[in-house]
């Protein structure tokens, strides 16, 4: 047996590995391992007859190959090879190189978001695989400048420090991929927590307002939009009427009838209901018509964009998204704040709530939920 550019030939069998892919995916290759094999064996697949046969094997595949002659086993292997270096580190590299194998449509800031969060960080902008890590974020309220509420969440981990998300990629482009999201027995332990937290701030002398996130899959989904809300209709009403749930991750392009749905099977059980979008969003123009009290997003985690030059152009869009919510009487949260000047800039900009790990710590609530 002889290694020839990263393939072991033996008779008619090949290894095609995927070493250069999981170099360049570096920290995020944990995640992205399922779904680059998942994806690959798609692109080999095109290569390869009907008594032909691949097997995943570790971080590559084994080819067997029926009827090629042992002269063109290397030269086909190597053309498979190559199809899938040209997938992932050709020319597309950086809108491939994801967890999901389809390339997406990014905006110029959702493809900075995606090349910092893999190259310069040491670690990945995201919750570990099949857990999310419950938290709950203090909530300031910027035109008093004290912490008037908490707010139950999922929250996903970097380097530095961690930020709300049930999927770590809807900052990117607004968009979920990647087949069906179901969030509800997250939401549901959401649910517990929020309520967990509000009745030690009764019993401790210090009530607060409490807010808490659910998906909007978990809303957009008919069944399981009815178990969530029998789960919420279960809570005491008095409790229930301090409670303020937020419908998180909402997609770009989401009908407004759809959110209107939303919102007021939500008002039935709880006072009051925001929509949290992508911050790429425009089309906010008749969100009240939702029923929402309050809306928002949060921030790109790219490099440098809370300050310098890079930070101009999110303070115009901070100040154009405040002046849509304001105009129809609404409330206006954002959440992500890393760099202190930004923060402090944040009521000249127009927001009236906002969430901020790296100066008010978000309290971790009894370690990772098994979803």
């Amino acid at each position: 047996m002889s290694r020839e550019g990263g393939s072991i030939e033996a008779a008619q069998v090949k290894v095609i590995g995927l070493d250069e892919i999981r170099e360049a995916a570096g920290p995020r290759w944990p995640r992205m391992r399922e779904r680059v094999r998942s994806g690959s064996m798609n692109i080999l697949s095109q290569h390869i007859g009907p008594d032909d046969v691949i097997v995943p094997a570790g971080d590559g595949f084994l080819v067997m190959l029926a009827d090629v002659r042992a002269g063109d086993t290397q030269r086909k292997c190597q053309a498979m090879r190559d199809a899938l270096l040209r997938f992932y580190l050709g020319e597309e590299a950086l809108a491939a190189l994801r967890p999901e194998v389809q390339n997406r449509a990014l905006s110029a800031q959702g493809l900075t978001d995606l090349i910092s969060s893999s190259v310069h960080e040491h670690s990945p902008l995201v919750a570990r695989p099949l857990e999310e890590e419950i938290a709950i974020a203090p909530v300031l309220m910027t035109h008093e400048h004290k912490v008037g509420a908490a707010w139950a969440t999922p929250v996903a981990r970097s380097a530095r420090v961690r930020r709300i998300a049930y999927n770590p990629d809807f900052i990117l482009d607004g968009r979920h991929h990647g087949g069906k999201y179901d969030f509800l027995e997250l939401d549901i332990a959401i649910l517990d927590a929020a309520l967990a937290y509000a009745s030690r701030a009764r019993d401790a002398g210090h009530p607060i307002a409490v807010g808490l996130s659910v998906h909007a899959t978990t809303m957009q989904t008919r069944k399981y939009r009815e178990t969530y809300l029998t789960w919420l209709r279960g809570v005491d009403a008095e409790v229930r009427r301090t409670l303020f749930v937020s419908v998180d991750e909402v997609e770009r392009g989401t009908p407004l009838m759809s959110m209107a749905e939303w919102c007021t099977a939500l008002r039935a059980h709880v006072s009051r209901v925001s929509v949290m979008l992508h911050y790429t969003d425009r089309a906010i123009g008749s969100l009240a018509g939702a029923g929402a009290w309050a809306a928002g997003f949060h921030l790109p985690v790219f490099a440098g964009v809370q300050r310098g030059e890079r930070s101009e152009w999110l303070r115009r869009h901070i100040g154009f998204w405040a002046r849509s919510l304001h105009n129809q009487g609404m409330r206006f949260i954002v959440h992500g704040f890393l760099e202190a000047t930004f923060l402090e800039q944040a009521r000249a900009m127009g927001v009236d709530m906002l969430t901020s790990d790296a100066h008010w710590p978000f309290e971790s609530v009894g370690g990772a939920v098994k979803v």
